[in-house]
């Protein structure tokens, strides 16, 4: 990554447990599976050799935990901004709070829900990837996906087409 280069990694929590009648959404934690994918994400993260100097994480139980079981299989450690605004978050406010809290910041990851996240990805690329045979976002943005975006411009001048795909995953556990 060149000095003037930045990282957006965005990540759509793993699979969450269904909405009951007694569980507010906000509330809901992920199922075994979401956990097992969740692992595997932070496997795949640190394959990559990705890292983070801050998270952007929404409050909802299911994101909190996608990040803590990908900290706990990558050993990955950042500062962990457990932010509200994340939560069912729009496009615009999403890229709002990437401007508002990237500062000096070389690598942020955002941890949130569909459709802001899937959103936000093709937005910022709009469709662009660093390669001309490089990854897409073709295949839909489904749990536990992550979006590994390049940037070459300062936080506070994200906007849409700014970014470059460089990576698409989505995570499963092996059976």
């Amino acid at each position: 990554m060149s000095p003037a280069t930045r990282q957006l990694i965005l990540v759509r929590h793993a699979k969450a447990a269904d909405p009951g009648a007694a569980t507010r959404d906000h509330d809901r934690p992920l199922t075994e599976r979401g956990h097992a994918d969740a692992e595997a994400l932070g496997h795949w993260f640190k394959e990559q050799a990705l890292r983070a100097d801050l998270v952007l994480c929404s409050t909802a139980v299911r994101t909190r935990e996608t990040w803590a079981d990908v900290v706990a299989s990558s050993g990955l450690g950042a500062l962990v901004a457990n932010d509200q605004r994340v939560y069912n978050a729009s496009v615009e406010r999403l890229i709002e709070l990437v401007r508002e809290e990237g500062g000096p910041s070389r690598s942020v990851v955002v941890v949130g829900h569909a459709p802001g996240m899937p959103g936000l990805a093709a937005t910022l690329t709009e469709g662009v990837t660093s390669e001309p045979d490089g990854p897409t976002l073709d295949a839909g943005f489904p749990t536990c996906t992550v979006a590994v975006l390049q940037v070459d411009t300062k936080w506070k001048d994200l906007a849409a087409g700014t970014g470059r795909l460089t990576a698409v995953h989505t995570a499963r556990a092996s059976d």
